[in-house]
């Protein structure tokens, strides 16, 4: 797992995301898998990890305790999105920050997160959440109560265009999840190609969103 993620590192991120949860066999394998890693990659670059709302409560609080020396730069849905109240308690028991929201829909559920103190880093998704103007109202919320936002943004070049905007319009988004997968809709989409350059993705200066819809490409995708 280290390897893997060095070579994110190699290509100009300064920061990485894994997997963790019930894919692994157990909580103490993803504390090691997770601790391989930040051996492997030094205290210099930022891991997050996601455990897609797989553990319980328990789970999620008994690998806090085993990563605790890790640094990690946040816990992605520990336990179900649904569970708000089990989040906050994880959240309470706890230094690490905690993210999610990528479900969620309107400023009306992150008000609700944020209230539940249950939430450290707001991931709207703009697609799901209400648009970029509803995302604008859920950052003016994360803002208020002192809270940062990372955009949900793994889908097509015109959702992370969109995050990628918000990002530079808005302080309190921080961090911006660039997926390095195979991914037509986000590397084939459009004729432009996001600039990654030492951990920053640079913006465009052209109009709108800055993007030329691959008109062919649409169409060879359309059902």
């Amino acid at each position: 797992m280290g390897k893997q993620m060095r070579q994110y590192v190699e290509r100009g991120h300064r920061a990485v995301k894994m997997g963790v949860g019930r894919q692994d066999k157990s909580v103490d394998d993803s504390a090691a898998r997770v601790r391989e890693v930040r051996e492997t990659l030094g205290a210099e670059i930022d891991i997050m990890v996601d455990a897609h709302g797989t553990w319980s409560v328990r789970e999620a609080q008994r690998f806090a305790r085993k990563v605790e020396d890790c640094d990690l730069a946040w816990l992605e849905e520990p336990v179900s999105a649904d569970n708000v109240a089990g989040q906050a308690e994880v959240r309470v028991s706890t230094d690490i920050p905690l993210a999610s929201g990528e479900s969620e829909q309107t400023r009306f559920a992150f008000r609700d997160l944020i209230e539940a103190r249950a939430v450290d880093i707001l991931q709207p998704d703009v697609a799901i959440a209400g648009g970029i103007t509803e995302t604008l109202r859920i950052c003016a919320l994360a803002a208020a109560h002192g809270l940062t936002v990372a955009p949900h943004l793994w889908g097509s070049a015109i959702l992370f265009a969109s995050g990628l905007h918000l990002a530079a319009a808005i302080p309190c988004v921080t961090t911006l999840e660039l997926t390095r997968g195979e991914n037509p809709l986000l590397n084939e989409l459009v004729r432009e190609r996001f600039d990654l350059r030492d951990g920053f993705v640079h913006v465009s200066d052209a109009p709108g969103l800055g993007l030329t819809l691959d008109r062919d490409f649409a169409r060879s995708i359309a059902v």
